[in-house]
């Protein structure tokens, strides 16, 4: 699974799609080229400092080192891929080099579902491809979440506080479905 920067752009859901890696609920795929976008957006919007936001990406790069996607593997791709927006052929053709691949994003009209379709790479919005985890490995999205909200001292959170979080960052029905499955526990 690749994340697009956009999904990428909010540290909440970044955390959450990062841990699932760590629990083996899918594996991350990553590329130089993401990286350094989403550590220029972070920058130009001023959600980080530049040192803020190299540490961020230099983490996931230590962290997920083995799934880097290197440029080499996917450049000869990149002119050939269908879309409007160049910017996205380099996701769209390191998810094709590696396919089968799912591509999560907020600008699904970037991605012409249908012809990655034919690559091997499958388009869904963020909160489609959540639901879609959540419904397969429940246990393990729960886990996930409690451990976020556990880590997250300064200031501390309770999960009330990190679901308003992922409903603003544009899953408001995963994290419907978060706190359904947590009512029923109760």
């Amino acid at each position: 699974m690749l994340a697009d920067t956009n999904v990428c752009y909010s540290i909440t859901v970044l955390d959450l799609v990062l841990r699932l890696d760590e629990h083996d609920v899918h594996k991350v795929i990553w590329t130089e080229d993401l990286l350094k976008e989403l550590e220029d957006t972070w920058v130009e919007n001023g959600v980080r400092p530049r040192e803020g936001a190299r540490k961020v990406c230099d983490d996931i790069r230590s962290a997920f080192i083995d799934q880097e996607v290197p440029r080499g593997v996917y450049e000869h791709l990149i002119d050939s891929m269908p879309g409007a927006d160049s910017d996205d052929h380099l996701h769209s053709a390191a998810a094709a080099a590696v396919a089968p691949a799912t591509i999560i994003t907020h600008n699904l009209r970037d991605f012409p579902v249908n012809q990655l379709a034919g690559l091997g790479v499958t388009v869904l919005h963020p909160d489609e491809y959540l639901l879609g985890v959540l419904a397969t490995d429940s246990s393990e999205v729960i886990d996930v979440i409690s451990a976020m909200v556990k880590d997250r001292t300064n200031p501390p959170v309770g999960a009330a506080d990190v679901l308003n979080l992922l409903r603003g960052a544009g899953l408001p029905r995963f994290a419907e479905a978060v706190e359904a499955l947590v009512a029923l526990r109760i």
